[in-house]
């Protein structure tokens, strides 16, 4: 899921109605944000205000109920969750941040996904599969016997994990999928 850009856009649109113009179009804000975020997204965007001396500003928890509504998923995410749910196969999500925001995100997908489960509760061994992006994540994955996949959407490549994937399109051969299982 892309969270970011929808951080990015309420922390903007908070600064633009308190007359700031971020140059950046919110980016710094964004990270300040997640920064301020271990008590909940709500919470830092509470936080920011304060810092920044808005007042009159929406609560937190409304700004929080816009960046869920405005989080997407990946197209290829979509994709690759089908295919996942056609196998059988048991599918977790994991998050590090906001709770309330991965389980508000994740219902866009039915149901899908068995558990969100934070980092204490990703699962080990041989048979499972973390794909993440986190380098945190995938330490912590390769550390318990996982196979750990870094999804590098456009960075630099790395050689630090069992593989890369440019995006999730490679999930299905991944799994020993015939190729019209996942279409």
């Amino acid at each position: 899921m892309d969270y970011s850009h929808a951080i990015e856009a309420v922390a903007y649109e908070l600064a633009r109605h308190n007359a700031e113009s971020p140059l950046d179009r919110g980016a710094a804000l964004r990270r300040r944000v997640e920064e301020l975020a271990p008590g909940g997204l709500a919470a830092a965007f509470v936080r920011l205000a304060a810092e920044r001396g808005w007042r009159g500003e929406e609560s937190g928890e409304e700004s929080f109920a816009r960046v869920a509504l405005m989080t997407r998923a990946y197209a290829d995410a979509l994709a690759a969750l089908a295919t996942v749910a056609r196998s059988g196969r048991r599918l977790l999500a994991m998050t590090r941040g906001d709770r309330r925001l991965a389980e508000a995100a994740l219902q866009r997908f039915g149901g899908a996904f068995d558990e969100l489960v934070g980092p204490a509760g990703l699962p080990h061994g041989p048979g499972v599969l973390v794909v993440s992006t986190s380098a945190e994540t995938l330490a912590r994955a390769h550390a318990l016997g996982a196979r750990a996949v870094r999804l590098n959407r456009a960075g630099p490549p790395s050689r630090r994990h069992d593989g890369e994937w440019r995006s999730l399109d490679e999930l299905p051969r991944s799994l020993g999928m015939p190729e019209s299982v996942a279409a």
